[in-house]
């Protein structure tokens, strides 16, 4: 917090305390003209007796705790926008380091309040474990990035920059990585169920021992791809180029999959 808002602070304080020290006064002025028949305890202050036995008093204290719950929800939104700008803050701060626990934690708390996390950049950073699920990563930089044991199911992916990133037993299930570069990244044994490929760059990706049952690729070049292992259960290919018989009879459940006119001629 910088000087200027604690000072801001100590005075919105000060004004409390003043204000609120001087409706109790008049109150108990009022209420000791109108009525001065209060009767106090031996050895107890005047001002605690008046207080204990104002009538007005104790209906305020009802009334400011409905205001005070009041204005916790009015300024929830204040609340979050200050802590979703703390967040941030605290990622920027963290751009250019491999490894920070700080940025994770963050990211994590601002998609769980469904902040949009479109053009993130963090290139080589580590971010293995984290759990983005549903985030919106469209367009996002994370070149090189370790997101191992990642769960990013059903978050959106697309054009998103993940070259050479290592998604090694990540969660990607119904993620959407259209238009997005993927080009020598790893998913070995990644959960790939469901994952839409449209139009993305997946040259050199590393599907061996994935789960890529009801996933769908369409116009994508297959070369250097490897899928030893993949599990191709119902999964579409449709206008792909250079996925040849050899690569996928490599894959498990091959025989499964969905493939347009060009590859069943191929296959058969």
């Amino acid at each position: 917090m910088s000087s200027k808002q604690q000072k801001r602070s100590f005075k919105r304080i000060l004004i409390a305390i003043g204000g609120t020290t001087a409706l109790i006064g008049l109150i108990l002025a009022v209420e000791s003209i109108l009525d001065g028949t209060k009767t106090c305890q031996p050895r107890e202050f005047w001002l605690f007796c008046q207080m204990r036995q104002s009538v007005l008093l104790n209906i305020l204290e009802g009334f400011s705790i409905l205001v005070a719950v009041w204005l916790f929800f009015l300024e929830a939104p204040e609340r979050d926008k200050q802590a979703h700008y703390e967040a941030w803050k605290t990622i920027d701060s963290a751009h250019g380091l491999r490894n920070s626990y700080a940025r994770l934690q963050a990211l994590q708390d601002l998609n769980s309040d469904r902040v949009p996390l479109r053009g993130f950049t963090a290139p080589e950073a580590d971010l293995s474990g984290i759990d983005l699920s549903g985030a919106d990563l469209s367009h996002a930089y994370l070149s090189g990035a370790d997101l191992s044991n990642a769960n990013l199911s059903h978050a959106n992916l697309s054009h998103a920059n993940l070259v050479e990133t290592k998604l090694n037993n990540a969660n990607l299930t119904n993620s959407l990585l259209t238009g997005a570069d993927i080009s020598y990244a790893d998913f070995i044994e990644a959960n790939l169920q469901l994952v839409d490929f449209v139009g993305a760059n997946i040259i050199g990706a590393n599907f061996v021992r994935s789960n890529l049952a009801q996933a769908y690729f369409g116009d994508v070049n297959f070369n250097e791809c490897r899928l030893n292992d993949a599990n191709l259960q119902k999964t579409k290919f449709f206008g792909v180029e250079n996925l040849s018989v050899k690569q996928i009879e490599t894959a498990k459940n091959w025989s499964e999959g969905i493939y347009d006119a060009k590859l069943l001629t191929k296959l058969r």
